[in-house]
């Protein structure tokens, strides 16, 4: 675990590092002033629409270049101007990093819901068996009273089929 961590560190020094340096020029932009297409290639260029020119991208270290009269500008590609690149790859990212979020808090209550339905079944479970324990317990001992009862009614003889002088009395 320290090691992926560590190993994550250096990564994202390194990253860093070589995003924000600048970028070198092996070559000179200006010679693809001729389309956009042929300027966004370069991965050291960007377009300028509004004054149709090719510039050195400043690198990381500037993200919005300040010498494009309109800001409409173009890295990468000709489609999305850069401005709407900073909006919108940002905001895509955040997005995707709720629903990551989401997804794995939905993940984990779903587990923890179905580890305690199941503590919840086993802990019932137990109940009912101690429960029924419980009840055979107490018809054990009924029926040792009433045995001890029905001797006690046979010692005396009072018991329920005798025919001993004692008789109810009924009222009239």
């Amino acid at each position: 675990m320290e090691r992926l961590l560590v190993g994550m560190v250096c990564f994202f020094v390194v990253f860093l590092i070589y995003m924000t340096s600048p970028v070198s020029a092996a070559e000179s932009c200006s010679k693809f002033n001729s389309s956009c297409d042929a300027c966004t290639s370069n991965s050291h260029c960007y377009y300028c629409k509004g004054n149709g020119y090719c510039y050195d991208y400043p690198g990381w270290t500037k993200i919005v270049p300040r010498n494009c009269p309109h800001k409409d500008w173009f890295y990468g590609q000709c489609k999305l101007s850069g401005y709407v690149l900073i909006i919108l790859v940002p905001s895509l990212v955040v997005a995707f990093l709720i629903f990551l979020c989401c997804c794995i808090y939905c993940c984990c209550c779903r587990r923890y819901r179905k580890w305690r339905q199941k503590r919840h079944d086993k802990e019932e479970l137990k109940l009912k068996r101690k429960r029924d324990e419980m009840t055979a317990l107490h018809s054990q001992r009924k029926s040792e009273r009433e045995a001890r009862r029905d001797e006690i009614r046979k010692k005396y003889g009072i018991g329920s089929g005798s025919s001993s002088g004692y008789q109810r009395m009924e009222e009239d």
